[in-house]
């Protein structure tokens, strides 16, 4: 889901007013947010888009996990010596 999805659904979601609420807006300004008439000031960026349940991350630790999830985080062949399961041939 991209970012912009996520921020219409939870503006006009059920939800929406406990997200209005965490970013300290009144209908009229989700309205001009969703219309484009109204940005977000830089101090609301985090609040709005952990409302929303996303988190910001970077692509290096995105690349360690997939890694770790790549070779298994409990992998026994290593733990026995025989090298990295994704590893076999």
């Amino acid at each position: 889901m991209q970012i912009e999805q996520a921020l219409r659904s939870a503006l006009t979601g059920p939800g929406r007013q406990d997200v209005q609420h965490k970013v300290g807006w009144d209908d009229s300004q989700v309205s001009r947010f969703l219309n484009g008439g109204q940005g977000i000031v830089i101090d609301k960026i985090d609040l709005l888009v952990a409302a929303v349940g996303f988190v910001m991350v970077t692509c290096k630790y995105l690349d360690a996990v997939s890694t770790l999830g790549e070779v298994g985080m409990h992998c026994e062949c290593a733990r026995q010596g025989q090298g990295e399961c994704s590893r076999r041939i």
